[in-house]
């Protein structure tokens, strides 16, 4: 997107040109002699006769009411609303693989280019909304990554040079400021009491128009953040309300006029809006941002624990009561929570008096604990409700990507009934993986297409450290723990992936 999008026009040949503009001077000329008596206003009768009544406001009074109401939401909100243009220069990307001259037999080198990745310059649009009378600004992250120049356009046109407060890439959120007080800033709302099929309007620049507004519903919540990687944080809004280029950074308002997201992203297979749009919602965006402010970085309380969602399958497995909660796949070693006893198989109901649901509100609640305030953690074991505390660590000193896991969960496990083949972790094998020594297990050697662990997500390289909490340590006492299981029910497999460890329900062929 660039500044040229912001207009349309077509070339003329300088002949054709000339003969459209006089053939356009003509037929003005004719209307003006001929068409005078019918323009409005004159005593000739018009020939737009209508011989339909309008349809009465009686008949269409809800319609009109939710003009109404779109209206008086759009207008007091749109001041909030501003326009910013980026221009910086990229970072070359090193983690591109590149070929290597020497590497390249001399032969074959001609068909080589051997250029390095060079930075380009570049020109972003996106949207933002004012949150402080003293102008502060939220936006998102890739509006302004590698920005060198910010400019923002209020709504009433003004323009100012801005300054990036601070980004934090892992939930996509920016703040920047601009030299001006008086401002007209947005109201926050509670992203947590949206429900699927409210209302909500989305405001911004789209394709570099001009602010707009459109309408829509929430049509889902908790929807996984689309290829942020691991170090994502927190889930999304989706809605139908059209968002498309340029509204990154604007603001989703409910039926109040308070913000209840910050528009982010589109699924789309033609580059526009294809009615799958995404919000951060608020309850994530204001904390980012206040803590932004205050400290120019996002400072995070660090349990040391990743969790995902309860399923059916898993809860069954688990002899749980339901699917609230957050599964604990992996605690590491030296963290608050191993300190504090928490164990995988574990499932976080509650933080500090908060009921957690999924793996998100965990994850988004933790997030917001104060580095080395006290955490009060529930959870369910083995069935039977616990309470635990622990004091939250510093997630930006966790070593979070490189942290080990605990010695619980150390162990192995694999078996024919679950389509896969596997061996002795050997040290050779260990180290052709390069685990840590805190995984044993055994390896999956190949997956059976359309088989059982296949469907789980295991795949060639995996470690199964355990079955059903059972540490196997050979093929045979996979097979051993795997004619234990019960018959008809799932197996909970504590598979080490590249990224972790995690727990996945597997149903074995019988």
């Amino acid at each position: 997107m660039n500044a040229y999008t912001r207009s349309v026009s077509a070339r003329i040949p300088g002949r054709v040109a000339f003969y459209a503009i006089g053939i356009a001077a003509l037929a003005t000329t004719m209307v003006f002699a001929t068409g005078l008596a019918h323009l409005p206003g004159h005593d000739a009768a018009s020939p737009l006769v209508t011989t339909m009544a309008p349809v009465p406001d009686s008949s269409i009074a809800p319609l009109l009411a939710l003009d109404r109401a779109t209206e008086a939401v759009a207008a007091q909100v749109t001041p909030t609303v501003v326009y910013i243009s980026v221009s910086g220069r990229t970072k070359p990307d090193i983690a591109q693989p590149q070929p290597d001259e020497q590497d390249i037999p001399a032969p074959f080198r001609q068909f080589f280019q051997f250029q390095r990745p060079q930075p380009q310059d570049f020109r972003a649009l996106g949207t933002g909304v004012i949150v402080s009378p003293d102008g502060y600004i939220v936006t998102n992250n890739h509006v302004v990554k590698d920005a060198n120049h910010v400019s923002v356009t209020l709504n009433d046109k003004r323009e100012f040079d801005a300054k990036v407060v601070g980004t934090d890439a892992a939930t996509d959120l920016a703040v920047v400021k601009i030299n001006a007080t008086g401002l007209t800033s947005a109201a926050w709302g509670d992203s947590s009491q949206l429900r699927p099929g409210e209302s909500v309007l989305a405001i911004g620049d789209p394709m570099d128009v001009g602010i707009s507004v459109t309408r829509g519903i929430v049509s889902a919540l908790d929807r996984s953040r689309l290829g942020d990687g691991p170090n994502s944080r927190g889930s999304f809004i989706q809605t139908d309300a059209p968002i498309n280029h340029g509204n990154s950074g604007g603001p989703l308002v409910n039926a109040r006029g308070q913000v209840v997201g910050i528009n982010t992203e589109i699924l789309s297979q033609s580059g526009a809006s294809d009615g799958i749009g995404f919000a951060i919602p608020s309850n994530l965006v204001k904390p980012v941002a206040e803590s932004l402010i205050k400290n120019g970085k996002v400072v995070r309380g660090y349990l040391g624990i990743d969790v995902t969602d309860v399923t059916p399958r898993i809860a069954d497995s688990l002899n749980e009561s339901g699917t609230q909660g957050a599964l604990v796949d992996q605690v590491v070693a030296g963290s608050p929570a191993a300190a504090a006893g928490v164990k995988p198989y574990d499932v976080v109901t509650g933080l500090n008096g908060n009921t957690i649901s999924t793996g998100t509100d965990l994850q988004t609640l933790a997030g917001a604990v104060a580095p080395g305030s006290k955490v009060n953690l529930a959870i369910m074991r083995d069935g039977k409700p616990m309470q635990l505390t622990l004091t939250a660590g510093d997630y930006a000193n966790a070593g979070n990507d490189s942290a080990e896991p605990a010695s619980s969960s150390s162990s192995a496990s694999a078996g024919p009934k679950l389509g896969v083949n596997v061996q002795a972790l050997t040290p050779d094998v260990r180290n052709q993986l390069q685990l840590p020594d805190s995984v044993n297990g055994v390896v999956v050697a190949s997956v059976t297409p359309g088989g059982p662990a296949m469907l789980a997500g295991i795949a060639n390289g995996d470690v199964i450290e355990q079955i059903n909490r059972h540490a196997v340590t050979s093929p045979e006492g996979l097979r051993r723990q795997l004619s234990q299981a019960p018959a008809g029910k799932d197996v909970l497999l504590l598979v080490h992936k590249a990224n972790g460890d995690f727990i996945l329900p597997v149903h074995p062929e019988q």
